[in-house]
């Protein structure tokens, strides 16, 4: 009898914040500030990601920017229930492409 394995014993997601130069950080606060004033509390000021790593050595197999908290935290659910139920192979071949483009 085999076992059957899936992505999760291989790779974990996680929410994290992107990394930005200090220029475009502090030209994305002001968009913030100046949405938050107009009643708009949609726009995030750091740009949320929902990374999925390696268990074994932290490299990164996915990286996805998100406009906002929620869209994050939607999007990982969906990419954890993944990880629980495909394989490592199936895994890649339904996020092959969905990441953001280096």
């Amino acid at each position: 009898m085999t076992q059957e394995t899936h992505a999760s014993d291989d790779y974990e997601a996680r929410l994290e914040a992107a990394e930005s130069g200090p220029l475009k950080a502090a030209a994305r606060w002001v968009v913030a500030l100046a949405s938050a004033t107009l009643g708009d509390a949609e726009y995030e000021a750091n740009e949320p990601q929902v990374v999925v790593h390696s268990r074994l050595d932290d490299s990164v197999l996915l990286r996805m920017t998100t406009s906002s908290l929620e869209e994050a935290e939607r999007l990982i659910v969906q990419i954890r229930e993944d990880l629980q139920a495909l394989s490592t192979e199936e895994f890649k071949a339904e996020w092959e492409g969905a990441g953001d483009k280096s």
